[in-house]
């Protein structure tokens, strides 16, 4: 199972990045992150962070590719499920930027769990790329 998000700002590539990659402020920005606990401000390749999301337990994830100002990916693995979550700002010739979200559940439990939890999957990713679009909004 995987989904993603293009999502479009007006924002630039900058801004978004601030925002995106502030991993202690997620839970004052969007409704899908109940806390994130690390000692770290940006991510950083390797480092790991746990994740409570609403309804969920806590998972831990690794911290697996980072490329500052663009991109970070964390992957959690266990009990036969890999968890994979991208974060890409795409810069534009503009000044705006463009958002990727996206999520996939993969492994000998991860295709099934993902089926049947694809509607909150995407649910949950499109509800972040619109918390993200407020936070990033001049009201904001």
């Amino acid at each position: 199972m995987e989904y993603r998000i293009e999502m479009p700002l007006t924002a630039g590539a900058e801004q978004a990045w601030d925002v995106l990659s502030a991993l202690p402020a997620w839970p004052r920005w969007t409704p899908t992150v109940e806390a994130i606990e690390t000692d770290l401000e940006r991510p950083a390749q390797g480092a790991v962070v746990r994740i409570k999301q609403p309804r969920r337990a806590a998972v831990r994830y690794l911290i697996d590719l980072v490329e500052p100002g663009r991109r970070f990916r964390w992957v959690s693995d266990r009990g036969g499920v890999r968890q994979v979550a991208d974060h890409i700002v795409v810069p534009a010739a503009d000044g705006s930027c463009t958002v990727v979200l996206g999520f996939a559940m993969t492994g000998p439990f991860g295709l099934l769990l993902g089926v049947l939890g694809a509607g909150k999957i995407r649910a949950m990713v499109n509800a972040e790329a619109a918390a993200l679009r407020a936070a990033l909004s001049p009201s904001g």
